[in-house]
């Protein structure tokens, strides 16, 4: 699942609501095996969003975007990474 970057919040007319160009974001991460998360790049969580819009039930291959994740696939159905010569699977956010 991803959690969606709040952004500033600035003030606007005094509505307290941000201008209507600020970009708003999708960050994806994964947790590490000392229990932190850690964000993706802009790049990978891009391309999840992609495969998520064609397929939620599907994989993502990582290495089709950053050759270092090249033994990475994230099961979009169960929400884990797992590392395809080991099996081992970590939760994602």
């Amino acid at each position: 699942m991803a959690r969606q970057g709040s952004g500033a919040m600035l003030a606007s007319g005094g509505l307290g609501f941000p201008p209507q160009n600020l970009a708003r974001v999708v960050v994806w991460e994964w947790l590490n095996e000392h229990g932190r998360w850690r964000p993706y790049s802009a790049a990978v969580c891009h391309h999840i969003e992609n495969v998520l819009k064609e397929d939620a039930r599907g994989s993502v291959v990582l290495g089709q975007v950053d050759v270092q994740l090249a033994p990475y696939v994230i099961d979009l159905q169960s929400m884990h990474q797992f590392r395809q010569d080991t099996g081992k699977g970590l939760a994602l956010s």
